[in-house]
């Protein structure tokens, strides 16, 4: 389990963004509307907030990581990481500055800071709605 709080912690760190305006409001909302579900310990509202592809690449890394979880949903697969992650920890991400917010059409960029960690995510229009589509420090 502790693999797996990890490694949703490091999908995280840059999912804090969301979307306006332009994009840029509505795009910063999208990431700040995920690192809220993160400090919810919502895990389907989480994997609401993520791109399809991006689900896929967390649910794949969380099978390489335990077998148990092949088969099993983003919300499923979500919620047991989120569980095993101490509540004040979670709680951090729902504070975390979004910066930086940059669109080009359905695509955009932006800066995660929480505390000393700084990390640069992304996010894109899905279906009409912006979600986080890059999670992974140095991706």
């Amino acid at each position: 389990m502790r693999r797996l709080a990890v490694l949703v912690c490091l999908i995280a760190l840059p999912g804090a963004a969301a979307c306006g305006g332009d994009g840029t409001d509505d795009a910063r909302a999208a990431a700040a509307g995920y690192g809220q579900q993160l400090g919810k310990r919502d895990g389907a509202g989480t994997c609401g907030e993520m791109t399809k592809q991006l689900q896929q690449q967390f649910l794949s890394a969380a099978a390489r990581t335990n077998a148990q979880f092949r088969g099993r949903s983003c919300r499923q697969v979500m919620q047991t990481a989120l569980d095993s992650i101490a509540p004040a920890q979670l709680k951090q991400f729902s504070s975390a500055k979004i910066e930086n917010v940059k669109v080009d059409g359905d695509a955009g960029s932006f800066r995660y800071t929480l505390g000393q960690i700084r990390v640069d995510g992304k996010v894109a229009k899905e279906d009409g709605d912006w979600k986080v589509s890059c999670c992974v420090p140095g991706q």
